[in-house]
């Protein structure tokens, strides 16, 4: 993977929270992140890559313990990445999406995503 982890940091820095999707789904996500899986969050800010601002997120319904599981969490990295790409932090793995949402941005990017991810419902 050959992020330019500038260019990505600046992507996410612009990103307002108006500009984010404010499902109640999202929101969980957003609001829980970070602290839940604090490995994954470092592993990604490492290419200048903001936990809390996934490009999409696809969450499956509560459990009866009101947990959700997202079976893809994915974000925007500027730079290359190779279709063989796999990391794995504890039971999450990482991956380069093949399917994904237009990003309407022309410069080379990439789509990253992680799964699975288990939080709590919260809103």
């Amino acid at each position: 993977m050959d992020v330019n982890i500038v260019k990505t940091e600046e992507y996410y820095h612009a990103m307002t929270e108006a500009s984010m999707c404010d499902c109640d789904y999202c929101r969980s996500y957003r609001l829980q992140i970070k602290s839940a899986y604090p490995k994954v969050a470092e592993y990604l800010a490492a290419f200048g890559i903001d936990v809390e601002k996934p490009f999409e997120t696809s969450p499956l319904e509560p459990d009866e313990n009101g947990v959700l599981e997202y079976c893809g969490c994915q974000y925007i990295a500027f730079g290359k990445c190779e279709s063989e790409y796999h990391h794995v932090i504890g039971n999450v793995e990482f991956r380069a999406a093949t399917s994904y949402p237009s990003t309407g941005i022309e410069q080379e990017h990439f789509v990253i995503e992680m799964f699975p991810i288990r939080l709590k419902y919260t809103l």
